[in-house]
């Protein structure tokens, strides 16, 4: 049951990075034509936040005309160096095919990296890669940590496919109410949990389980910085 609604979510969803400030160094510059220049520059001398900078001026385009090619070379050169966002980046290039051949390995590769150097949406698109058996061998164990990094960060998707996760269960067994838990969860967190799934969840639950999800849902409500859910 919970795996054909489980089905319904397998889609790897690149999210949106957005950078930090470039080196101190570099003066603020006062256009367009004049940022391009000085991030070229920090990019040719080696500055990752520049090469990732100027990757995504690149890739959108806003010179006048999107040069994929060109963004996907410089991100390569700021992923090497352990720029996060930029591994993210490239991750999805190679995922999608984008200006290169497409290489689900390589992109789960990167995911990997960058999701041990705490990128949320790289630890959620690895746990579905590895969830899938997508460019790696499919692990449920290792999805469903990677689920619980990017849940704990407050990530709403994370939260439900970990919930179904553990619907399901992990080794063969269901764990209704580490379900329940991450159910409440996601809701609160803004998520979209269609009613058809939240009960079948919750409506095999005793009653002392169901106050054992509200009371686990609450608990990680407030390590994530959020409000506890309503008991029903």
């Amino acid at each position: 049951m919970a795996y054909r609604i489980l089905k319904i979510l397998a889609v790897v969803v690149p999210l949106m990075i957005s950078a930090g400030p470039v080196g101190a160094e570099m003066p603020p510059p006062e256009n367009f034509g004049q940022a391009m220049r000085w991030y070229q520059k920090a990019a040719v001398a080696g500055d990752a936040d520049a090469q990732f900078l100027l990757a995504r001026l690149l890739e959108t385009g806003m010179r006048g005309k999107a040069d994929i090619a060109g963004a996907l070379k410089w991100y390569r050169a700021a992923a090497a160096q352990g720029h996060a966002p930029a591994q993210v980046k490239l991750a999805e290039f190679l995922y999608k095919g984008q200006g290169t051949d497409r290489d689900l390995a390589g992109a789960a590769v990167w995911y990997e990296k960058a999701a041990a150097a705490g990128s949320i949406p790289a630890q959620f698109n690895l746990a579905l890669m590895l969830e899938h058996g997508r460019g790696v061998e499919r692990n449920l164990e290792n999805a469903a940590k990677w689920y619980l990094k990017a849940a704990n960060g407050g990530l709403a998707p994370a939260q439900l496919n970990l919930a179904l996760l553990y619907a399901r269960g992990l080794g063969g067994k269901p764990e209704p109410v580490n379900a329940a838990v991450w159910l409440l969860v996601a809701e609160k967190s803004g998520g979209a949990v269609p009613e058809k799934i939240k009960s079948r969840i919750v409506s095999g639950l005793s009653a002392d389980q169901k106050e054992m999800a509200q009371e686990g849902a609450a608990e990680m409500l407030a390590k994530i910085g959020k409000a506890p859910p309503k008991p029903n």
